[in-house]
């Protein structure tokens, strides 16, 4: 056991804690898997982000102070490892027409997948998972100005897509 001075994003951290890898298993793999399916748009590639990013949080665990954060972290660089991937085999690859019109509760995830990775991100992070600019910038190494930037082009997309 570790302790640990996690909180939900956005809420002040309480006292220090113990916390047991099993403990931060229940509490944050339906989180995780949430965000992570928010970001990739992929159940299934969501749940082997969440699982390879358990798997690098136990190898650390008796080093590591906040474990969820460093978890949340592992999850949002699975995301945008994934997302570089799929941006360079759409550049690799052919132009394709879909294949169908997404179905009405699939719509917004359909108009984020069509933004670029870094607005998805900054968006997911900060829309569904509650985070500050501040902390969205610290995990992807750019300043806060930059994603308050990358969120209004990001809104912008998507009220164009919506409008269409």
């Amino acid at each position: 056991m570790i302790l640990q001075t996690d909180s939900e994003p956005g809420v002040p951290a309480e006292p220090a804690t113990a916390v047991s890898m099993d403990d931060l298993w229940r509490r944050e793999y339906p989180v995780m898997v949430r965000l992570a399916r928010a970001l990739v748009d992929s159940p299934d590639r969501a749940e082997e982000i969440v699982q390879d990013a358990f798997a690098h949080t136990l190898r650390k665990f008796d080093s590591l102070t906040r474990p969820g954060a460093y978890l949340r972290t592992s999850v949002v660089n699975g995301a945008r490892g994934e997302l570089r991937k799929r941006e360079v085999r759409r550049r690799l690859s052919p132009p394709t027409t879909p294949a169908s019109t997404p179905a009405q509760d699939e719509y917004l995830a359909d108009a984020l997948a069509g933004l670029s990775p870094k607005r998805r991100i900054v968006l997911v992070l900060r829309f569904y998972a509650d985070m500050p600019d501040d902390e969205i910038a610290e995990y992807l190494g750019v300043r806060p100005a930059t994603v308050r930037s990358l969120a209004a082009r990001g809104l912008a997309d998507l009220r164009e897509v919506i409008e269409r």
